[in-house]
């Protein structure tokens, strides 16, 4: 329902900013694209958003500050006409109907991505939701500038522990090692948003610096480590893990994985389950073509 609430009202938004540019009212369509591209930029890390989807909102963001700064500057990097041709765009947004080719050359918006800053200005939202969404957008620049191929984003939901309430900052890391166990990348997600019962909640996302087809070529899997801070040791500690094979590595789906004792092992060979109880660790997949 979000989406569709989000489609119709970008298409409102849409058609007047193409007006005020149309009829050369200039401050008024850069004001219009600048807070679109906000606004997109704010929702592209949304857990209800697939791959397609993701990467067509970028690339939407990404002509909107264009525009906005092509009208500032008098240097039409990108037209008038090349807007209107983002219009079809934004009428089948979300439906699944979304064009396999993009309207618009790349060359023409790729340089736009550092004067875009997320906002979810006007919304009835918390600041956290909005440093999320802002840090959501950086994370995924800064990884589109280095990584060359598949990018692959993990959104980590949840994972089950019988103790769950028990933990004090809890947060996950991210590894992937090669087939002999060297370590290929490291990310840490931010702290957990929620403790429950049984599961500590993250709903976080987690950009992996390494390609998929890097992953392929060195036969890597993937590592989730559960880590919390212990006070009287002063220290943060793993509590258990998790990993999946890239043949396990599902795009757009649920992936339910089996938790393990510590220590965390990147070989794989001493596997003991960490409970008997049915709890996992939960986590969807989200590929970006670089």
């Amino acid at each position: 329902m979000e989406k569709e609430q989000l489609r119709l009202s970008w298409m409102t938004q849409f058609n007047k900013a193409q007006q005020h540019d149309s009829w050369g009212q200039v401050v008024e369509a850069q004001e219009d694209y600048e807070s679109m591209a906000a606004q997109i930029a704010a929702k592209q890390g949304l857990p209800s958003i697939t791959s397609k989807e993701k990467d067509v909102l970028h690339r939407l963001a990404l002509c909107l500050g264009a525009r906005a700064q092509a009208l500032r500057t008098m240097h039409e990097n990108i037209t008038v006409t090349d807007m209107k041709s983002l219009q079809p765009i934004f009428e089948v947004l979300f439906t699944g109907a979304e064009p396999d080719v993009f309207p618009v050359d790349a060359s023409k918006y790729q340089f736009a991505a550092s004067m875009i800053k997320p906002s979810t200005e006007g919304e009835i939202i918390c600041a956290e939701a909005e440093e999320e969404a802002a840090t959501d957008w950086h994370q995924r620049q800064a990884v589109l500038r280095t990584v060359r191929g598949t990018v692959v984003c993990f959104r980590i939901e949840k994972i089950g522990l019988k103790d769950a309430q028990d933990y004090i900052d809890p947060f996950m890391t991210v590894l992937v090692a090669d087939s002999r166990g060297n370590t290929l990348d490291s990310r840490d997600t931010q702290l957990a948003s929620e403790r429950r019962a049984t599961h500590v909640m993250f709903n976080q996302q987690v950009y992996l610096n390494v390609s998929l087809e890097d992953m392929e070529r060195s036969g890597a899997a993937i590592f989730f480590e559960f880590k919390h801070y212990k006070p009287k040791k002063k220290k943060v500690s793993t509590r258990c893990w998790a990993f999946m094979e890239l043949a396990e590595l599902k795009r757009d789906e649920e992936m339910v994985l089996e938790i393990y004792h510590k220590p965390t092992d990147l070989k794989k060979k001493k596997l003991n389950l960490h409970s008997e109880k049915p709890l996992y660790l939960h986590l969807f997949a989200t590929f970006i073509s670089n």
